[in-house]
């Protein structure tokens, strides 16, 4: 394909081009620049579409715009929440694996092993946050608060395990 530019003319809705307008990219300054850096990360996106890494770093920068105004929020309250922080990275995680997904069928217990892992991550994250009253929260008791169901539920799974373990 040759590197050679073609005009293209479109027609934008008033607030789509100011949209475009507002928007802030590396390296593009005009409404055309910024148009054609979409356009190169939309196709940078389905060329690599599977790539774990590739993914990721997308996702990272999809979510980017809503963390910065969340630590803008916090450094502007003084207050911070660190669960917030953590489930911001494990849900790009999570998105960038769904999205990179299963290789073939013989990824498939691989794939879903992943994903329980990630499960078992976050679980495992929230449930260290209650171990103090104070988690380092916006609301310092709220982890102590709801992780008593999954308190519950664990001692009810190991008291399944404890009396099959008997059976057997």
């Amino acid at each position: 394909m040759s590197n050679k530019s073609v005009p293209f003319s479109v027609r934008l809705a008033a607030e789509d081009a100011e949209f475009v307008a507002s928007l802030s990219m590396s390296g593009a300054v005009t409404p055309s620049d910024k148009i054609r850096q979409i356009i190169s990360e939309a196709r940078l996106r389905k060329e690599t579409g599977q790539d774990f890494n590739e993914v990721l770093k997308s996702v990272r920068d999809d979510l980017r715009p809503s963390l910065d105004n969340l630590r803008n929020l916090e450094r502007e309250l003084e207050i911070e929440s660190e669960l917030l922080h953590y489930f911001a990275d494990w849900i790009c995680e999570v998105h960038a694996e769904l999205i990179s997904g299963p290789k073939d069928g013989d990824d498939l217990l691989k794939f879903e092993a992943r994903m329980a892992q990630q499960a078992v991550k976050l679980s495992e994250y929230v449930l260290r946050l209650a171990i103090t009253e104070d988690a380092p929260c916006f609301n310092p008791g709220l982890m102590s608060d709801l992780t008593r169901r999954i308190v519950e539920l664990s001692r009810l799974v190991e008291a399944r395990n404890q009396k099959e373990n008997v059976n057997d």
